[in-house]
């Protein structure tokens, strides 16, 4: 059993990597476009790690219910809340990363609004992630490590 229960902490801490990649990418933009520095905007790497690593989340939270309800059988406990109500603050986060990215590479264009939008919903996203690999790490040693 804790292999199955270590799905989901591998993924989720391979997307959050992922997405830090994306974010690393999207500063790129950031510095090219209003602070003037020539820097490479590698765009499709971009768009594929960002892709990815939301996609990855958003699987990885349906896939975290699920493991919880499967296998756990805890409602409450030190930890499971804070990490389960980041969780679903997070789930309009990742929709509106994931819409607004779409937009943006259907229609690539000059604009101004809708890439800070993007911008700023996915740094929201890096913080907020950070919360569940606290949070996750001790429940990972309660009920995986501790067994």
């Amino acid at each position: 059993m804790a292999l199955i229960l270590s799905i989901h902490p591998v993924l989720q801490l391979s997307a959050i990597l992922l997405a830090y990649y994306a974010g690393y990418l999207g500063l790129q933009r950031l510095r090219s476009l209003h602070f003037g520095q020539l820097v490479p905007f590698q765009r499709e790497r971009h768009v594929l790690a960002g892709a990815i690593s939301l996609l990855t989340l958003l699987g990885g939270f349906a896939g975290g219910l699920i493991m919880v309800a499967r296998f756990l059988y805890v409602e409450h406990g030190h930890g499971h809340a804070l990490h389960k109500e980041v969780a679903f603050i997070l789930l309009p986060f990742l929709a509106i990363g994931i819409f607004t990215g779409f937009i943006l590479y259907l229609s690539p264009g000059k604009r101004k609004i809708l890439p800070a939008v993007h911008g700023i919903n996915n740094l929201i996203i890096l913080v907020l992630v950070l919360v569940q690999i606290y949070t996750g790490l001790h429940l990972f040693q309660v009920h995986v490590l501790a067994g």
